[in-house]
């Protein structure tokens, strides 16, 4: 049984007629009859009693055309479903992404919306830490994680593209003793008030530094207020030398970054990842390459 047959028995159970069923399918009478009689032969039964008054199902008709209606639904139902991915994959990307790529992200989304205000995005910020395991089981167009070149090679499912070499600083405000300073040493922390975004992944950080847990004094995954109280106290806010570098905020002094001494130890690779059983799409091969220049603009 193929879909014209399960067409042609639904449409001539719902009118009762082969002549009318075929009017609306558009086809001829003698092919629509030849088809269901192929069918009947096939199965081995009769789905339909014909007279001159047209046709009514027989029982194993019935039967018949109920599992007829319910295939073609379904069928109906995964075109859409196909349809609806291949044209949200033009105009609509899913973007999983660690929380020091935000600024970032938000001037790229910009720029795209302004050559192409149909796109929409939809954008999830998780902790480096659970990225990769929750990027394979959901629905991404690709991810932004920071990551070693050997954790990336572990995983047999992805693909990944180096983006940028960064290096973990501090951010502080105008208050902090550390605003003078052009670059600062773990030792010199050892007693600094810290804020720190929630979803971040410090493991790395807490490797290299003395960082003490009790002189945490917020987390949170609202940055604005993380920057108002880096801005307004004596708090530091680790992040990475790229992530709010472009920001009015820096610009203007408000707020200042302050490499980590020792370069080299505090470097982390940034990347691109995204699925080997789904490719970028051209509109987000697009949006990765004006993220590319948001990186350039941050150096």
């Amino acid at each position: 049984m193929n879909f014209e047959q399960m067409e042609h028995i639904v449409y001539a159970a719902k009118e009762m007629s082969i002549t009318k069923a075929a009017e609306k399918l558009f086809i001829s009478p003698s092919g629509m009859s030849q088809s269901i009689t192929q069918l009947e032969n096939e199965l081995g039964i009769k789905i339909f009693n014909r007279s001159k008054q047209g046709v009514t199902p027989t029982f194993e008709g019935k039967i018949v055309i109920a599992k007829a209606i319910t295939l073609l639904s379904t069928i109906k139902d995964l075109n859409k479903e196909i349809y609806d991915i291949k044209n949200r994959s033009e105009t609509h990307l899913k973007i999983l992404t660690a929380p020091t790529f935000t600024y970032l992200l938000q001037e790229t989304i910009v720029n795209v919306k302004e050559k192409q205000d149909e796109v929409t995005f939809e954008v999830v910020e998780e902790n480096p830490a659970n990225m990769i395991q929750n990027f394979i089981k959901q629905d991404y167009d690709f991810a932004l994680i920071p990551a070693t070149l050997e954790e990336l090679k572990k995983e047999k499912f992805i693909e990944f593209e180096h983006l940028h070499n960064g290096h973990f600083c501090i951010a502080v405000g105008k208050k902090s003793p550390f605003y003078s300073y052009d670059s600062v040493s773990p030792s010199d922390l050892i007693n600094a008030k810290i804020v720190m975004y929630k979803n971040s992944d410090y493991k790395k950080l807490l490797k290299f530094t003395k960082m003490n847990p009790k002189n945490v004094v917020l987390k949170t995954n609202r940055s604005s207020l993380l920057f108002e109280l880096v801005k307004e106290s004596q708090a530091i806010l680790y992040l990475h030398e790229f992530s709010i570098r472009n920001r009015p905020m820096v610009i203007n002094g408000d707020i200042k970054i302050i490499p980590m001494k020792d370069e080299e130890i505090f470097d982390l690779d940034f990347w691109l990842i995204y699925l080997q059983t789904k490719p970028l799409s051209p509109l987000a091969k697009e949006f990765i390459e004006e993220l590319k220049k948001q990186f350039h603009l941050s150096n």
